[in-house]
């Protein structure tokens, strides 16, 4: 008998729907255990190359585009996410139901921190949840954290390659243009590395669903509180990608 907290439809219900319109079984949309989950197009790129990925016409096509190969001899998916919690989480509730159980998160954030300069790498151990999507999963006293195993793997990864990075939390939130100098002041001050849009969110859905989910971001703007830097396009950047990319990449061939 269906409870009052139970949904009305699932993400199994979206995917039925799916293979149903397209004439196939749910498992022809089945992904890797092992998945990638990038929002920039240049990320996806770059990965997809990493793996010599195939493309695959998964849930929403060229959309969010998805492929799927092999590094290290592993299977791995790499998806191109919409940004904000909600579209990501839509996505990933998806993602789980079709075989994703091992998840690392790379994407861009803005540092909060004097010491962190565009280009600089962070793998996140927690995430502040300013946003309103974790709050339909789990109660607001819910702390929301990385896999420990996952973390200390990648971690483990970018130690072994002398790639310089920094490990902390961050701040999740939906409001982009309500990152408030008061909020600002508060977060730097208790040690948050950064600020995204998502990460809190997938952590949540992780827990939730009882899957492994960690993340890694590469510092794309700053702010202070004198205004807001950002170096979203510049060449360093995107080489730090490209560098974050392969070590989680090596991390996921591992797990």
């Amino acid at each position: 008998m269906a409870k009052e907290d139970d949904p009305i439809f699932n993400p199994l219900n979206t995917i039925r729907y799916v293979a149903e319109k397209r004439g196939v079984s749910i498992d022809a949309l089945k992904i890797p255990e092992r998945l990638l989950l990038t929002y920039q197009r240049s990320a996806f790129e770059c990965a997809k190359s990493l793996i010599n990925g195939r493309s695959v016409e998964w849930i929403y096509g060229e959309a969010q585009p998805f492929c799927i190969g092999e590094f290290n001899n592993v299977e791995i998916g790499v998806g191109r996410f919409w940004i904000g919690a909600l579209a990501a989480v839509v996505t990933l509730e998806e993602a789980v139901v079709c075989g994703a159980k091992i998840i690392i998160e790379v994407g861009l954030a803005g540092g909060l921190q004097e010491f962190l300069k565009p280009a600089d790498i962070i793998v996140v151990t927690e995430a502040i949840r300013d946003e309103g999507t974790s709050y339909h999963y789990l109660p607001p006293e819910v702390k929301v954290e990385s896999s420990q195993r996952l973390r200390e793997m990648l971690i483990k990864c970018l130690n072994e390659g002398g790639i310089r990075h920094f490990v902390g939390p961050v701040w999740s939130t939906d409001g982009v243009y309500r990152e408030t100098l008061g909020k600002f002041r508060r977060f730097r001050d208790n040690g948050v590395l950064a600020v995204d849009m998502e990460t809190s969110a997938i952590f949540a859905v992780a827990k939730y669903r009882n899957v492994e989910a960690a993340s890694a971001q590469v510092i794309s703007d700053i702010l202070t509180e004198k205004g807001w830097l950002q170096a979203f396009y510049e060449k360093s950047v995107k080489e730090s990608m490209e560098v974050l990319l392969k070590a989680v990449l090596e991390t996921l061939s591992k797990s």
